[in-house]
């Protein structure tokens, strides 16, 4: 049964991690590129996603994984840019 499932949904898990990584490289090559017009383009991929593959029942748990799984990248870049900002100030203070 598994091995069915894998046969059939092999797409879904490659499509969640070229969004994550498609969406993490966009926040870090462009870091004032506003974080919801990436989140809109991955709905809109993951609604057109589930239309490809005549599953549009499943189209709310479709476009919801896309959106969680696509949040962590730009979250975590998000994040890093803040630390290095931080750890920057903190270099070039003097208070040390």
């Amino acid at each position: 049964m598994i091995i069915f499932y894998l046969l059939l949904w092999w797409h879904f898990p490659v499509l969640i991690v070229i969004l994550m990584f498609v969406s993490g490289l966009i926040c870090y090559l462009f870091p004032r590129f506003p974080s919801f017009i990436i989140m809109l383009l991955n709905v809109l991929m993951g609604f057109v996603y589930s239309i490809i593959i005549n599953a549009e029942a499943l189209s709310f748990l479709i476009v919801c994984v896309t959106v969680i799984f696509t949040l962590i990248p730009i979250l975590l870049v998000k994040y890093t840019i803040h630390l290095k900002r931080k750890a920057d100030e903190m270099y070039n203070s003097d208070d040390l």
